[in-house]
């Protein structure tokens, strides 16, 4: 059974090749008679295209103040190429002509060599939420990630220190059930083969 490729890091794609990439694959998708409830997923896509190309153009012409920005929209991006990917893989059952016929590549049938540590987060980044005692924290996509842990303590720490910790599959999450004007610490590590972690750099934010 052959197996979609989603391996969109900076080593496999460059800013540049990864809009071509995605742009290849929302041709291929759009009224692709295999996958026809992938539509969505299409227009998806494209506006994605269009907003990191966008970035891309801005920064080409000197405005290096959107680096940030246009990691987000590259990570959004990519999410939303993995979601597609996923949803061939499951619709082609492993069909190598259907899966070619998505514009996607075929992963790889070599093991690769394990990663002992990923590199840490970047761009860590928490706002309020929506709803009071919640905070939203984001942040780069980290290559080759399977999941991410967030950890998170009261300030000042106690010691010793307690951390409250999730995973998410994503590169962000909403923590909910915050103490309102408490400061919380914050740092994220991506989860590979290894079970040591990474940790970003601390950050740390008041609940509104």
């Amino acid at each position: 059974m052959s197996k979609v490729s989603l391996d969109f890091s900076t080593n496999q794609y460059v800013d540049a090749e990864l809009s071509i990439k995605a742009s290849t694959v929302a041709t291929s998708l759009d009224g692709n008679t295999y996958f026809p409830s992938l539509a969505p997923n299409v227009t998806a896509i494209k506006a994605a295209v269009v907003t990191f190309d966008d970035l891309l153009a801005q920064m080409a012409a000197g405005n290096k103040k959107l680096t940030a920005e246009k990691n987000l929209a590259r990570a959004a991006l990519v999410e939303l190429l993995c979601e597609a990917g996923r949803l061939v893989q499951n619709i082609s059952k492993g069909d190598e002509v259907q899966i070619l016929s998505s514009g996607f590549d075929l992963s790889r049938k070599s093991t690769p060599t394990p990663i002992e540590i990923l590199d840490q987060p970047g761009n860590v980044s928490v706002k309020p939420g929506k709803t009071a005692g919640s905070l939203d924290v984001s942040w780069d996509v980290v290559s080759h990630a399977r999941s991410y842990e967030v950890r998170y303590s009261k300030l000042p720490k106690s010691d010793p220190v307690f951390y409250e910790k999730l995973t998410t599959p994503k590169h962000k999450i909403t923590l909910e059930g915050l103490v309102q004007g408490q400061q919380y610490a914050f740092q994220v590590a991506g989860v590979g083969s290894s079970p040591k972690r990474a940790w970003s750099f601390e950050i740390s934010s008041f609940v509104m």
